[in-house]
């Protein structure tokens, strides 16, 4: 599902580019989402990356792609050239800077979305969770 929904959290501000090579692509209007676990057909927590201009950027329904804690955001890499960088600094409350691992990035409509392993779906959590309080 594409935009708000029950269960889905936005990160506000979030700001979301496609880096190719030497070339920077700031995504204007990307929207960046907790969903949550039991709401709007979610079957476990992730994270939404919603733009039109992520259509086509993982193959197929998704693999397994390294996903890189960087200062105030996320780094994934998509090859060897090309990455979705998505910079917010509530991001480094799942991925330290430094921090990476292998996890699911799948594709959807619109968009992409990380399906992180349990420890940092407990950290998205928690972070949902200060977020809705705020």
């Amino acid at each position: 599902m594409t935009g708000p929904a029950p269960g889905k959290i936005e990160i506000e501000n979030a700001q979301v580019y496609i880096k190719e090579g030497l070339r920077t692509k700031v995504l204007q209007d990307a929207h960046i989402y907790i969903h949550l676990k039991g709401y709007s057909y979610a079957r476990v927590t992730h994270l939404d990356i919603e733009h039109p201009e992520l259509n086509g950027i993982i193959e197929g329904e998704g693999g397994y792609y390294r996903i890189l804690g960087i200062p105030y955001g996320l780094s994934i890499a998509i090859d060897k050239d090309r990455y979705v960088v998505i910079r917010h600094k509530l991001l480094n409350n799942i991925l330290e800077d430094g921090e990476s691992t292998f996890t699911w990035v799948g594709s959807k409509i619109d968009g992409i979305y990380i399906g992180f392993k349990k420890q940092h779906i407990k950290r998205l959590e928690e972070l949902a969770s200060e977020i809705s309080k705020i």
